[in-house]
């Protein structure tokens, strides 16, 4: 069983860009409720901004999803895996999990960096998987090669 994740460096980025977007959001959350001296610039900042009535209520909603959005993606980050196994193909991500079993591979294909794995049947959706993000690509690509058909070669004959 060889299990291929997102590359460290890309878990390092999305950890520490979702980590100033928690921060950020979340302190926008915190200046109405925290006392600012009256000519300080991060209050006037928050009454012009939020002077309209609908902006006062639409401010902390797209901060909650902000803030939401932040977490998702670093919980995403570290539990998206491919396993590849002795008899089927797992993508593992937040959300969605798909399985093919080898016998239901019809073969994969390569298009702008994604890799497709296809099934035989309409039954099964394929799997698609960011080439660039995960790390050791081309030994996920190599094992493929030695068990399936490359349709990108095999459409061109």
């Amino acid at each position: 069983m060889k299990v291929y994740t997102i590359s460290y460096r890309l878990k390092v980025f999305i950890l520490v860009s979702s980590i100033l977007l928690i921060l950020t959001f979340g302190s926008l959350l915190m200046v109405p409720f925290i006392t600012l001296p009256p000519d300080s610039l991060a209050l006037r900042i928050y009454d012009e901004s939020l002077s309209t009535h609908y902006l006062f209520y639409l401010t902390p909603v797209l901060s909650l999803s902000a803030i939401i959005f932040g977490v998702i993606l670093i919980q995403s980050a570290f539990d998206k895996k491919v396993v590849f196994t002795d008899e089927a193909i797992i993508s593992k991500g937040i959300f969605v999990t798909k399985r093919l079993e080898f016998n239901e591979i019809k073969g994969f294909g390569i298009n702008h960096f994604v890799l497709y794995i296809e099934a035989n049947t309409n039954a099964k959706s394929r799997i698609a998987i960011n080439l660039l993000s995960l790390n050791k690509a081309d030994h996920l690509i190599q094992n493929l090669e030695g068990k399936f058909i490359n349709l990108d070669f095999a459409l061109a004959d």
